[in-house]
């Protein structure tokens, strides 16, 4: 009777610890990598804008026209000559989505900025971070 409680006591201490476990080598794990294009995030911005700033002091509602392109150092931006104002284009970036162009009247010795967000053909924003603007895009 010792021996067989010393043998289940073996048995048991055993197959607790792992010892009687095989490795299944049948499975296999497969990993699939995916390739991802890399998304120029400017081309949605390039186009031609009809925008209209609501608001300005002294102006009222402004129409403008301009026209956004790509060239090898990045986004070029230039308006229509028929603006109310003169601009002088300093810089045109993309940042988080949204199309910023800062921008110097001279008129006004003010340096300020267009932002603007484009959703499919429609256009929003804000001039100078308080006149609304909302305009399309064509491609």
């Amino acid at each position: 009777m010792r021996n067989k409680i010393i043998i289940v006591g073996f048995l048991l201490t055993f197959s607790s610890c792992g010892i009687f476990i095989i490795a299944d080598t049948s499975s296999k794990q497969t990993t699939y990598v995916k390739e991802v294009a890399e998304v120029d995030s400017t081309q949605k911005f390039i186009g031609t804008y009809d925008l209209t700033a609501y608001g300005i002091p002294g102006l009222g509602d402004i129409d403008y026209q301009m026209v956004v392109s790509k060239n090898e150092s990045g986004l070029k931006t230039s308006f229509n000559e028929q603006t109310y104002t003169t601009m002088e284009i300093l810089n045109t970036t993309v940042d988080e989505g949204i199309l910023f162009i800062d921008i110097y009247v001279p008129e006004y010795g003010l340096n300020t900025v267009f932002e603007i967000y484009v959703d499919e053909d429609k256009v929003s924003g804000y001039l100078h971070d308080q006149f609304e603007l909302e305009g399309t895009i064509s491609r």
